[in-house]
């Protein structure tokens, strides 16, 4: 009876490993006689999973929203060579001066005689500029130094081809006409310049 109650509980021991290695995905080991060598176990090698490719995720922008038309502009059409042949006069500016120069240049209508401003120069000492111009009539005021509340001023008639020149020094600012040269030393100056009609 001993011997059947140890061979009974053996069973079940051996039942119950078998149900538990079931249950966890192991299967049961064979017993292996005492007399047989030992088996060394198989070494399997398993091949590398190759990384699947990586799918690049490309955002979605959204179209923009079409903004309403704008109205077209009118062309102007200019030829340059047409305006170029109105452009046949010039007038020059040229600071002598230690202090810094300031002029504003006015086209004057000639049917109402409303000045028109045409732009604003800053120069400093030795700075020079030239700009074309067409014939008319033009007032410039100077002022020196740029910050000066007092300033100069001369109105001159630009003929077709004329030359006019404008040199600030310390104390007066001359002026030369590449038509009229002067008569006397007065009339190379703005302040007495037969040259400054207004």
């Amino acid at each position: 009876m001993a011997y059947e109650r140890t061979l009974l509980r053996a069973a079940t021991c051996l039942t119950i490993a078998a149900l538990i290695g079931a249950c966890s995905g192991a299967t049961a080991a064979s017993p292996v006689p005492a007399s047989a060598p030992p088996e060394s176990p198989a070494v399997t090698s398993t091949p590398a999973a190759s990384p699947e490719p990586s799918i690049a995720v490309v955002p979605t922008v959204a179209p923009a929203t079409p903004r309403p038309t704008a109205k077209p502009r009118p062309s102007l059409d200019i030829d340059l060579a047409e305006l170029d042949a109105f452009m046949t006069s010039s007038i020059t500016l040229l600071n002598l001066a230690d202090d810094d120069l300031a002029v504003t240049v006015a086209y004057i209508d000639p049917e109402g005689g409303v000045p028109f401003p045409l732009g604003s120069f800053a120069l400093e000492s030795m700075d020079q500029v030239t700009n074309e111009a067409p014939p008319g009539t033009y007032t410039l005021e100077f002022r020196q130094s740029a910050g000066s509340t007092s300033a100069t001023s001369c109105t001159i008639r630009i003929a077709d081809a004329e030359r006019y020149v404008f040199a600030a020094l310390d104390d007066a600012i001359a002026i030369s006409s590449s038509t009229t040269p002067p008569s006397m030393a007065g009339e190379m100056f703005v302040a007495t310049s037969p040259l400054c009609v207004d």
